[in-house]
This record gives structure tokens, C-alpha cells and sequence, in this order.
């Protein structure tokens, strides 16, 4: 059995926020802290700034696509939202080879990536609200696993066990592992001094109802998941009415409509997005 604390202060030995994503996020909640600061930080490194302004300029944030530079960025999407895609990109990096040799990798961001549209889209539907933070939150929800693949070679457990609508009970991982992959993933968000946010909807992503002070997020993320699972092996959707049956889906009030724009925009979207967020 795994000892969470110890697993995970291994594991964020390797896999470590770069500094500018942690100065970025001190200096987003500095209230004395400029536009020319934030740009300035952002620059220092020229592939964090080529990243930023090509998903900037996705149709995940940006209709036009005429974003060219930090400023630009900052003025249209706003400070919170360029901290969220530094974050986002970054994190997705330093996870771009864990488990190679086990899975698909492609699969996987495929995967993760459609969970974090689909958790932002499903959020503003229900909120009327832009939280970028569900996007992190989806991207990096099950990074937990990743870490279990890379560093337990011994641990024998496939994509297909974990997401796809056959993927085996959740949480089934505990038995030989003592810990979930979900709690892997919220302890290390945690070890990177992420928002609160962040860690209460990794943590409660299939368990909403134990969220005290993020319970909608939860609700999100947690049909977003279901979603994501529901298109993962035919790219679509086969039965909307399957889904609207579903408590999660009920709970959240989402009409055949809403659930088909919002998978429509995850497909659409999905490819580009994985190919930004590797490099």
C-alpha cells in the first residue's frame, strides 16, 4: 500500500510547476502588480509566450484569433485567464512522456482535454460565469494516474480501465494501491500551491456532494467526466437521452440542446487544443 504523502513528495521531485508559473500566479494576486509586470514575466520565457498566444488565440478563448501579443492577451482574456493557459501548458508539459510505454498518450490528453472543455462550457452554462479554472481543473483532474504508470512499473492497469463508457468502478485502483488516482492528483495540485479551487473540484470530482465550497464546480467537472467518457471510443454521442437520464445530469438541468452544443464545441475543438498544450 502507498503512503499519499510519501508518493507524492517523490513525485513532485520530477514533476515540478516551473518557477514562472509559480512568480506568474503570485503576481496575478498582487493587486499592485501591472499589465507591463505580468507581460514582462511572461516574455522571460519565449515558449511559455508562444504557447500562451496560440491558445489565445483557439477558438477556446478567442473568436478572431487576433491576439499577437501578451498585452493583447491580457487585455481581452483577462489576467486570471493567462495565468490559467501558463498553468495549463506548463503543467501538460511536464507530463508530455509519463507513461509512454504503457498507453497512448495521445488517447489520454484526448481524453483530458475534452473534459476541460466540456467542464468550462457545462460551468458558464450553468454559472453565466468565465472560470478558467475548470479548464486546469479537467486537464490535469486525473494526472494522478500518470504518475501511478511512471512510477510504479510493477502496477498493471490500461486507459480503457479508467475512461471510455466500460472503464472499471471508480476508485478500484485503492485495493492495491491504498490510495485513488484522484487523490494523487489533488495532493500534487496541492504541492504546487494551486488555488483551492483547483484542488476541492480534482478532489471531489466524482464525489460533489462533499464539496462544501465548491459544489457546482464539482457538479461540473463530475458530468463533464461522464461526458468526456461517453464520446471517448466513437467520438460522438449515441444516445442523449442515456445521458439526460443520468442523477448528475438532472441535478444540473441540462436539456439535449445544451449537451449538444457543448460535446459539438468539444469535438470541434479537441485536436487543436492537444496539439497546443504538447508543444
Amino acid at each position: 500500500m502507498l503512503d499519499l504523502s510519501d508518493f507524492v513528495t517523490k513525485a513532485n521531485r520530477l514533476y515540478t510547476l516551473p518557477d514562472i508559473c509559480l512568480q506568474l500566479n503570485s503576481l496575478v494576486n498582487n493587486d499592485e502588480a501591472s499589465v507591463d509586470d505580468i507581460a514582462q514575466l511572461v516574455r522571460y520565457d519565449p515558449a511559455l509566450t508562444f504557447r500562451v498566444l496560440k491558445l489565445a488565440n483557439s477558438a477556446l478563448y478567442s473568436r478572431r484569433g487576433n491576439i499577437s501579443t501578451i498585452e493583447d492577451a491580457i487585455l481581452k482574456i483577462g489576467t486570471n485567464e493567462l495565468c490559467n493557459i501558463a498553468l495549463a501548458t506548463s503543467a501538460a508539459l511536464i507530463f508530455k512522456g509519463a507513461g509512454r510505454n504503457k498507453i497512448e498518450l495521445t488517447d489520454y490528453w484526448q481524453h483530458s482535454v475534452s473534459c476541460a472543455i466540456l467542464a468550462k462550457e457545462i460551468f458558464f452554462i450553468k454559472s453565466g460565469s468565465k472560470n478558467g479554472s475548470m479548464f486546469v481543473a479537467g486537464l490535469l483532474h486525473n494526472i494522478g494516474f500518470l504518475v501511478v504508470l511512471e512510477r510504479l512499473p510493477y502496477y498493471m492497469v490500461k486507459l480503457a480501465d479508467i475512461v471510455g463508457e466500460e472503464h472499471k468502478e471508480r476508485g478500484f485502483e485503492y485495493k492495491a494501491l491504498g490510495v485513488t488516482f484522484s487523490q494523487i492528483s489533488s495532493e500534487l495540485l496541492k504541492r504546487w500551491n494551486l488555488a483551492d479551487e483547483l484542488v476541492d473540484v480534482v478532489s471531489n470530482q466524482y464525489t460533489p456532494e462533499l464539496s462544501e465550497a465548491y459544489p457546482l464546480q464539482c457538479q461540473c467537472m463530475k458530468a463533464a467526466i461522464i461526458i468526456a467518457d461517453h464520446i471517448y471510443e466513437t467520438k460522438k454521442v449515441t444516445s442523449f437521452n442515456a445521458l439526460q437520464e443520468l442523477t448528475i445530469m438532472r441535478q444540473l438541468e441540462l436539456d439535449k440542446k445544451q449537451l449538444q452544443t457543448i460535446i459539438d464545441k468539444s469535438l470541434h475543438d479537441v485536436k487543436s487544443i492537444v496539439k497546443i498544450i504538447q508543444g
